[in-house]
């Protein structure tokens, strides 16, 4: 158990060198035992950080931090960042402890109100709410700071307020899902159905992969009595990851200060979820390096390198990470990825090939191993590589979307219509093919 205090030593007057002695003595071994007395204006406060268990790596960079409060005792950013590295790693207690001597300290800083606010939504209301008042107060120009507060006062039965704020977030920043899907819980929650539906479709145009606007608007859709559509869109939940990176850049911050291995995988992705690419690349490859024999990484950095617009040093890493990982599918579907990036099209349909043997289920191989062979104009060879995909993966929206485009400029129409149709119903928010369906229908038409 490691302590540490900040407290205003006795007042008085006239001091002699015993005295001062005698506080200088008490003041080091204080110290000595894990405790330190600093003069302040605020009253003492105590944070205690039980380390049992912690990972050295989780350890040093608290206690770093911790050095840089003691050294700098009226910094709010020290206190602020001790704050956000004990939130990190699940030291809520002294975290807040340290968020409200930061807020104190460093009055217009808006990170400090924000986070501690966000942090005690579920715990203590009252004072979330104070807090994110306060951050709203420091940035008002800022949407963000409006969203927690309006979710806040939803679940306190103040909707009236909460749309306001809601309203407020989507006029300074009309993309914000986030804004449009509070919005549309209002809604919802009024009955009123179709307004609701509405706000969810232009969230998911904006953000497909959203899972919270999918769950939403599959609840919009079973309550207005269309079942199949509902049922479709659960269907394809189950095939959207059950993680997530949180998209608020400042809960980011304090995810990427995690240490321990078990989150790297998390920390990475939240790097390349909040454009970090080049920070997140240099991270992986720490990683990689201390880390050997673990596919994920390689994958990951492969992706981010890719991203960067670096494909010659993503296929590096994955060709090392393929003469480690031999049987890896995903290594070579990704590698395959890589290839057709630098145009190398028949390397890229090796690679995909070599992924479907090792997994002939690989529906997502199929769809690009189809791909490559409609680019090379193999036609017939990239519809029934879709076919299979859609055979392995009947709700995978990509196989029926690319299969109804070859189809179409086949002149196949009537066929290519219900193909997009089925695209369509499984990710209604792709707007392309949409587009594509709307074009389709207008030909069969004539």
């Amino acid at each position: 158990m490691t302590g540490v205090e900040s407290g205003e030593p006795g007042a008085g007057s006239g001091r002699g060198p015993a005295v001062i002695a005698v506080v200088f003595t008490a003041l080091v071994l204080a110290v000595g035992v894990g405790w330190w007395n600093w003069p302040e204006k605020t009253p003492p406060v105590q944070l205690d950080v039980d380390f049992s268990g912690a990972v050295p790596e989780v350890r040093e960079a608290i206690e770093t931090a911790r050095d840089r409060v003691r050294l700098a005792p009226e910094s709010g950013e020290a206190w602020g960042e001790l704050a956000m590295l004990l939130r990190a790693h699940g030291y809520d207690r002294p975290a807040d402890e340290s968020f409200r001597r930061a807020q104190r300290l460093d009055a217009n800083e808006f990170r400090w109100p924000y986070l501690l606010g966000v942090s005690l939504e579920n715990v203590d209301p009252v004072e979330a709410e104070r807090c994110l008042r306060r951050a709203l107060a420091v940035a008002p120009d800022l949407a963000l700071p409006r969203l927690p507060l309006a979710e806040l006062l939803v679940a306190a039965g103040r909707s009236e307020e909460a749309a306001t704020l809601f309203g407020e977030a989507n006029e300074l920043e009309p993309l914000n899902t986030r804004a449009m899907l509070g919005l549309a819980r209002l809604e919802s929650d009024a009955g009123r159905l179709a307004e609701a539906e509405s706000l969810c479709r232009q969230a998911e145009e904006i953000a497909p992969q959203n899972r919270m606007v999918q769950e939403l608007l599959a609840r919009v859709l079973f309550r207005q009595g269309r079942r199949e559509e509902a049922e479709r869109l659960r269907r394809r939940l189950e095939t959207m990851p059950q993680v997530e990176t949180s998209d608020d850049p400042f809960v980011a911050e304090v995810l990427i200060l995690r240490r321990d291995p078990n989150w790297i995988a998390v920390k990475a992705q939240t790097m390349l979820d909040q454009g970090l690419t080049q920070r997140a690349v240099e991270y992986l490859e720490t990683v990689i390096a201390n880390h050997p024999g673990r596919i994920r990484f390689p994958l990951q950095l492969a992706r981010a390198l890719g991203g960067a617009g670096r494909p010659a040093q993503a296929r590096k890493v994955l060709e090392r990470a393929v003469t480690e990982f031999p049987e890896s599918a995903e290594l070579r579907l990704v590698l395959g990825l890589v290839l057709g990036e630098m145009e190398e099209l028949a390397e890229a349909a090796e690679s995909f090939d070599a992924a479907i043997q090792r997994k002939p289920d690989y529906a997502e191989a199929w769809v690009w191993r189809g791909r490559t062979l409609r680019d090379r104009m193999k036609i017939e060879e990239a519809e029934r590589c879709f076919r299979q995909a859609i055979r392995f993966r009947p709700a995978l929206p990509d196989g029926y979307a690319e299969l109804g485009t070859l189809l179409l400029a086949a002149g196949r129409v009537g066929e290519a219509v219900d193909a997009l149709e089925t695209a369509v119903d499984l990710s209604p928010g792709t707007v392309s093919w949409r587009r594509r369906l709307f074009e389709a229908r207008r030909r069969l038409d004539r």
